[in-house]
């Protein structure tokens, strides 16, 4: 059995839109197998080794597994939102203090959330 592929012209917009779509899509899998690969290591740890780890993490990092490990709780914290949305909207801007341990103690505690644990058996 032979499968025949067909071309068809579409618009550069179009095909624009498409590759973008994909690129995001292709990102969003990237960031994911590498934030699950961090978060198993924590939870890999005993918990004062993960409360070590977690707060030894750069600010970078913190952001991405608090937004990796957020997304997947599905709680609903206004704290934590505007935490990822400041750092969204200016990535340089560096996080004070208080948002600072409020993010490392928020992500210690997510991290022992038991929706969290189940979800990342799951995957």
């Amino acid at each position: 059995m032979t499968h025949e592929t067909k071309t068809m012209e579409v618009p550069v917009a179009i095909a624009d839109r498409v590759q973008a779509l994909i690129d995001a899509y292709e990102a969003k899998e990237k960031f994911n197998a590498e934030r699950k690969v961090v978060v198993n290591n924590l939870l890999s740890m005993d918990s004062l080794g993960c409360e070590m780890a977690v707060y030894s993490l750069p600010q970078g990092e913190l952001l991405d597994t608090l937004r990796f490990v957020y997304e997947l709780s599905g709680t609903n914290s206004k704290f934590v939102k505007n935490i990822l949305t400041q750092s969204r909207e200016n990535p340089k801007k560096v996080l004070s203090d208080s948002q600072r341990t409020s993010a490392k103690s928020l992500l210690f505690n997510l991290l022992n959330d038991p929706s969290v644990i189940s979800a990342m058996k799951e995957s």
